[in-house]
């Protein structure tokens, strides 16, 4: 998945090895959203779960889907 044109998304070594973060606060893994998505999770039970803005976890799952989308029909 191409998160570079994602614009809540960054990478940078001095966070968790250069994985993808959220740019703002937290600095939390996109994976583990995805990973939380995947297992079952509803966006509101990550948002609590991880206390973090329901916006953010939404706007991954929006992103995800499209991107899935979108490798999917080629």
């Amino acid at each position: 998945m191409n998160w570079s044109q994602f614009d809540l998304a960054m990478t940078d070594s001095r966070y968790l090895s250069g994985a993808m973060v959220f740019r703002d606060e937290p600095r939390m893994p996109i994976q583990t959203v995805l990973d939380n998505l995947d297992d079952g999770m509803t966006p509101e039970q990550i948002a609590e779960a991880w206390q973090i803005d329901l916006r953010l976890v939404t706007r991954v799952k929006e992103f995800a889907e499209s991107q899935r989308l979108a490798h999917s029909v080629r």
